[in-house]
């Protein structure tokens, strides 16, 4: 097809990048041939895009990059306000911190020692000027005041009334010092003597009433007085006013059970809840729509004298229904159609009701088969069933039990006398200790004389059990009447198994 024609150069050189790159794309033997007599083959279209649509995308690209640049300048030149600012910014040194001028520690403590030694001073100086003198001491300056004031009155009153008389000179011992001290003894001397004098009374002193024997009353006698005074009233007994007393005691339990039949009385009992039946309308579906009416076409041939009875009470019924009603309504007319459908229904209720009863019937019957049934199997299972029934097994069971637990039982009691016993003719631990020390003793002894003879307890044992072996022998065989010195040396054998025995005696 006929190409645009475009006035950029950079349109130009991309159809001819174009150009260039196609047969790189696709194989050569896939292009259509030249020559038309060779036989056409079918080739693929590939599709060149619009020089609009590379414009565009160059145009796009172009702009991206214009909008970086931009971006770019903007962050140059915000970056370079920014130093120009800094570098236009006037500094200056910050002040030396105050903790470069403290003095050293030396000097610290120096001045904490000069401070202390002030402080010291002065707690001195407030402390002596607070300080007084001690207060017998101005006692006395105060007494030999009034002794002075006393001996002046003295001295005015002699003046006055003997002024003829030549006035006394006060003696120089009561300016003295050591007269407070004498006053201070003799106060004290007295103070001493009346404490003897009440100690000498109290001991010799004996209480009028003896304390020990009676108790403490609860309440004094001060307060007993006004009790009875207020409560004297109580013990007079014509009072004015005599209230109404109900001297008979109500019967509490008999009101409690008298409400609670009045409140069981008074009570509203709820009617319960009654199942009304479900209008299902299935006479209404196309299958009983046409046995109802097969129903009903039998019932209207083959009706009774009786049903036609019936159907003419109820319109008479359904009259007397009419007249009762208001002017306002409209009469209802029963109509063939309800009245069949009303006979129809009837006779469903009543084949239901009868097919109930059958089934009732042949259910209660069933079953009374089946109980005889069930009689007549077991009777001749148990007949012919060689096994026990449960009954008889757990019986037996209970009854073997019972035996099993009577048989432990005797020998529970049993092993229990057999170990009463035991312990009954054991000795006692004491009795066995002597044994034992008896038993060992003895052995010792043993011992000790056949050491002091010279023998050995293997020699003794050996010559015990010859002589018995010799005693056996001669015991089975019939022996002759032996020399005497046969007999002295058997005896002087013998000897030495009789020493034997009588340790093993003594042992026991």
């Amino acid at each position: 097809g006929n190409k645009r024609q475009s006035s950029s150069l950079i349109d130009l050189t991309s159809d001819s990048t174009w150009d260039q790159q196609k047969p790189h794309l696709f194989p050569k033997s896939r292009l259509r041939p030249k020559s038309a007599s060779s036989p056409w083959i079918p080739s693929i279209t590939i599709p060149q895009p619009f020089k609009m649509t590379l414009r565009e995308a160059r145009k796009k690209s172009q702009l991206m990059k214009s909008y970086m640049f931009l971006e770019l300048d903007k962050q140059r030149d915000k970056r370079q306000s920014q130093d120009e600012a800094e570098c236009q910014k006037q500094f200056r040194a910050q002040p030396v911190p105050a903790h470069v001028f403290l003095p050293l520690y030396q000097e610290i403590m120096e001045q904490n020692e000069i401070r202390r030694q002030i402080a010291t001073q002065k707690r001195k100086e407030l402390l002596l000027s607070t300080q007084r003198p001690f207060s017998f001491l101005e006692k006395e300056e105060k007494k030999k005041e009034a002794i002075r004031q006393k001996f002046l009155a003295t001295a005015s009153t002699n003046e006055s009334s003997k002024r003829k008389q030549a006035s006394k000179k006060v003696p120089k011992s009561t300016y003295e010092p050591l007269l407070g001290d004498k006053l201070k003894e003799a106060e004290l001397y007295r103070e001493i003597r009346i404490q003897m004098r009440a100690k000498d009374l109290l001991e010799s002193s004996v209480a009028p009433i003896d304390t020990s024997s009676c108790r403490r009353e609860p309440q004094s006698r001060t307060a007993t007085k006004t009790k009875q005074e207020r409560l004297g009233f109580l013990q007079d007994k014509s009072f004015s006013f005599k209230p109404r007393i109900n001297p008979t005691i109500p019967d509490f339990e008999g009101l409690y059970w008298a409400f609670q039949r009045e409140a069981v009385r008074r009570q509203e009992i709820k009617e319960a809840t009654r199942n009304k039946p479900f209008k299902l309308r299935t006479a209404n579906l196309r299958g009983r729509q046409r046995q109802a009416n097969e129903k009903i076409k039998f019932l209207f041939f083959f009706q009774d004298s009786q049903q036609l009875s019936k159907v003419s009470v109820q319109r008479s019924h359904s009259l007397t229904g009419l007249s009762s009603l208001s002017s306002n309504t409209l009469p209802v007319h029963i109509t063939d159609a309800t009245r069949k459908r009303e006979s129809a229904i009837r006779y469903s209720q009543d084949n239901k009701k009868e097919g109930e009863k059958e089934g009732i019937y042949w259910l209660e019957k069933q079953k009374k088969k089946c109980q005889a049934i069930r009689k007549s199997v077991n009777s001749r299972a148990k007949a012919l069933d060689p096994h026990k029934t449960l009954e008889e097994t757990h019986k037996e069971k209970s009854k073997q039990n019972w035996q099993n637990m009577r048989e432990r039982t005797k020998e529970y009691r049993k092993e229990l006398e057999e170990m009463q016993l035991r312990v009954k003719n054991r000795p006692y631990l004491f009795e066995q200790v002597t044994k034992h020390d008896a038993r060992q003793g003895a052995e010792r002894r043993y011992r000790h004389t056949l050491q002091k003879v010279g023998l050995s307890e293997e020699f003794v044992r050996k010559k015990g059990k010859d002589d018995t072996d010799v005693l056996e022998e001669e015991s089975d065989v019939q022996r002759a009447p032996k020399p005497r010195g046969e007999k002295d040396n058997c005896t002087v054998q013998e000897g030495e198994p009789q020493e034997e025995q009588n340790g093993k005696e003594m042992a026991t």
